[in-house]
């Protein structure tokens, strides 16, 4: 992984000091219905891991359906590398009454944000953090948890938590590109990133909050480039990782069987070329893992994924 180890800057200070007071006096939007937080906190202890990890990931009615992006979702975990077992610890946020009633016809632990303000992001929809979902994280390291989240168009071919270093705070999975020898960066979101909760991260996402309320015409709602572009980071001291796009890749780039651990369907908005070109990815990825079971020395070259057909960068 590219590791970032931030430091603070003193002279970040007084502008800090000054959204903290802003903080104050401007409401984040958090879940404001008592039995809707008590049932999010039942809804994380009966999911989360023995460390208080969570797997989350968020879907609507267009999204979770008969044939839909959850199904084909759900059904990498099964056939993925060391991921069925974490089934068990992923919560699905459902943000309509369709996703949530067909979310418990497939799987244990759904959650519907019934009473939770419904805020329209005004940047472009394939970023990972809208600000609705800024405010559920928010509540979510509040109460103690450390999140895996991932996109629903995200397929685990692999478990991506073995990726991860035990003294990150954000590691995060980002388009990258080479600047020069020793430079990346950062063109967008990858579909996935892993938090953990202490009072950094907390202050992080609340501060993201705060830049959602200040700014809602930013880019802020990009974790990716707030974390490459943000001083508050720095002053906190949260340390980011980013990891390779060899293990977490995208579906319209190259990308190696061997290395591969989720493969992100973020080249088009169309639901129906993501649903059709994932297909392919599960159908090349069973045939990879039978043919690797038949000969060990078996390598796919990247040219073996079919995909993509309809999706294309």
């Amino acid at each position: 992984m590219l590791l970032l180890t931030c430091f603070s800057h003193q002279e970040q200070h007084e502008r800090v000091e000054e959204n903290f007071k802003a903080a104050a006096i401007l409401s984040y939007c958090y879940i404001d219905d008592d039995f809707e937080r008590k049932t999010l906190l039942q809804a994380l202890r009966k999911a989360s891991m023995a460390d208080r990890t969570v797997i989350l990931t968020v879907v609507n009615g267009n999204w979770a359906k008969p044939a839909s992006i959850l199904d084909l979702f759900l059904e990498s975990f099964q056939i993925g590398e060391g991921t069925k077992r974490l089934l068990s610890h992923l919560l699905i946020i459902a943000e309509d009454s369709q996703a949530f009633q067909y979310c418990n016809s497939k799987h244990p632990h759904c959650f519907q944000l019934k009473n939770f303000p419904k805020i329209q992001p005004r940047t472009p929809r394939n970023l990972m953090l809208s600000p609705s979902r800024v405010i559920l994280l928010t509540q979510i390291v509040e109460l103690g948890y450390h999140v895996a989240f991932t996109n629903a168009d995200v397929m685990w071919l692999r478990n991506p938590l073995s990726k991860l270093v035990p003294d990150i705070e954000l590691s995060i999975a980002c388009e990258l590109y080479l600047m020069d020898a020793e430079t990346y960066g950062i063109s967008g979101d990858g579909g996935f990133f892993h938090l953990k909760t202490n009072e950094r991260t907390y202050q992080f996402m609340k501060n993201l909050n705060l830049k959602r309320v200040l700014y809602p015409d930013s880019e802020h709602q990009s974790l990716c480039k707030v974390s490459g572009n943000d001083g508050f980071i720095d002053l906190i001291r949260m340390k980011v990782s980013y990891f390779s796009e060899v293990n977490f890749g995208r579906l319209c780039l190259p990308c190696d069987l061997n290395q591969i651990y989720t493969i992100q369907a973020n080249c088009c908005e169309d639901i129906d070329s993501k649903i059709h070109d994932l297909k392919l990815v599960l159908d090349d990825w069973r045939q990879f893992k039978e043919l690797s079971a038949n000969n060990a020395n078996s390598k796919w070259s990247p040219l073996s994924w079919r995909a993509p057909q309809k999706c294309i960068a």
